[in-house]
């Protein structure tokens, strides 16, 4: 399997030189399709299939339109078709208690729409463990086993103690519309991917609020959101993607703790990758606020983050080219490589405000800064600035730093440019805290070596 990055291809560490990194979020051998087609389907009174809803299961085998309206008891609404057809399901003011199964299985189709008339109000709920119906681990309150298309700008309410609330096992696309959802597990769950271009999301779930996990597929397993309105409350990972989560605009407030079904309980997490260029995020998070196993991009957005461990975490590399920030967290931005460009970056930690460790052997350990304002405020104790299991290099912006020690790294530090505030006092020195609390001027780390390793081999 090929492996997908950020493509943060090669570091530029000549003085006063911005890093270099590729513009597109993907390597160009990928098919990631971020693009979101007009969902605004529509339908025709004329030529459309009326359905009453009742006590007994609704069976559609043919492609086509179909009005659902009244209620259904201990029954359900059962696609399959070829997989060559389309079938479209309006739901007008629909009520589905579907008792010990889903509300809506898609056993088979080329692409299922689920259409939201303005003004319905349409709920799904559940009321006992499932007994399966085939051979299918059917396991939500909407399962398809087609690609799923969500749209309009109506109202789902979705409700289950016992499974999750919409589960494609192929694509998940969401276009506008009002979604309120309380679930045992997880409330949208696209495999292949999930892609939401707007609507309002209250979600409340006992396992990951949104996620994409096929890890099979290279061009799989991601979650795009476009636009919209999220309110979210976790008991495990807030949003979630294998591959690469990407989000470009949106109002995200989101809320994690720890679960007893869970074992990760970070609000923004990735596998891979995560690119951010817009979006207004509130997060309190019992773990990591934004994590990726590999590396996170972030052009733009304002972001409140408060952490129990890391506000931002990348094994590789962190890369802030823009936003507004206030981090409160035991740490602020920690990763292998931290490369800050621009932005306007406020930290409160207890541990270190930025900290670059070896989690990852694709980079060498550094710091570095060629851009913004960052104002960090550490609290007593064995706690640090900028801290550096490597090496520093400050090439421009404003670092101003209240703390007891302001510097901490293992390799060497370069001053080229930029303002530095140490406790309220201009300096051009790099101090470096050594063991037992002194202190030595920059230019040199402990031994005076510089990095080793990864794309760079060193500051020259």
């Amino acid at each position: 399997m090929k492996k997908l990055l950020i493509a943060l291809l090669a570091v530029c560490l000549l003085s006063g030189c911005d890093a270099v990194i590729s513009e597109s979020p993907v390597q160009d051998d990928q098919e990631i399709d971020l693009t979101i087609k007009d969902t605004d389907y529509g339908y025709e009174l004329n030529g459309s299939t009326y359905i009453e809803l009742g006590n007994e299961d609704v069976s559609i085998t043919k492609g086509g339109t179909y009005i659902l309206q009244g209620t259904l008891t201990g029954a359900s609404v059962i696609v399959e078709v070829s997989k060559d057809e389309t079938v479209q399901l309006v739901l007008n003011d629909v009520e589905i208690d579907a008792g010990d199964f889903a509300g809506i299985y898609v056993i088979e189709a080329d692409k299922v729409v689920i259409s939201l008339p303005e003004g319905s109000v349409n709920r799904i709920s559940d009321s006992g463990v499932y007994s399966q119906i085939d051979g299918n681990e059917v396991d939500a309150l909407i399962f398809s086993k087609a690609d799923l298309t969500i749209e309009g700008e109506g109202t789902l309410q979705l409700s289950s103690e016992y499974n999750h609330g919409i589960v494609s096992k192929d694509d998940l696309i969401i276009d506008n519309g009002t979604y309120v959802i309380d679930v045992a597990g997880k409330a949208l769950s696209g495999k292949d991917c999930v892609k939401i271009a707007d609507g309002i999301f209250t979600i409340v779930s006992s396992k990951d609020a949104i996620s994409s996990d096929n890890e099979e597929d290279e061009n799989r397993g991601y979650v795009y959101i476009a636009d919209g309105d999220f309110t979210i409350t976790s008991a495990a990972d807030g949003i979630y993607a294998y591959r690469l989560l990407q989000i470009d605009g949106g109002t995200f407030a989101i809320t994690t703790a720890k679960g007893a079904s869970a074992d990760s309980y970070k609000a923004l997490k990735s596998d891979l990758q995560i690119t951010i260029s817009d979006g207004e995020f509130t997060i309190d998070a019992a773990d990591d606020g934004i994590h990726s196993n590999g590396d996170i991009l972030i052009e733009g957005g304002n972001f409140a983050i408060v952490s129990a461990d890391d506000a931002i975490h990348a094994d590789g590399m962190a890369r802030i080219d823009n936003g507004n920030m206030d981090l409160q967290a035991r740490e602020g931005i920690e990763a292998t490589y931290v490369l800050i460009n621009d932005g306007t970056i406020a930290i409160n930690a207890s541990d270190d405000g930025v900290n670059a460790t070896a989690t990852s052997n694709s980079y060498a350990t550094a710091i570095e800064v060629n851009g913004g304002y960052l104002t960090i405020v550490m609290g007593q104790g064995d706690t640090d600035g900028l801290d550096a299991n490597g090496s520093i290099f400050i090439n421009g912006g404003t670092l101003d730093i209240s703390a007891q020690s302001p510097f901490d790294y293992d390799g060497t530090a370069e001053y080229n440019g930029g303002t530095i505030i140490v406790n309220g006092t201009q300096t051009d020195q790099i101090t470096n805290q050594m063991m037992g609390g002194g202190m030595i001027p920059g230019g040199g780390g402990m031994n005076g070596d510089p990095p080793q390793g990864g794309p760079f081999g060193g500051h020259h």
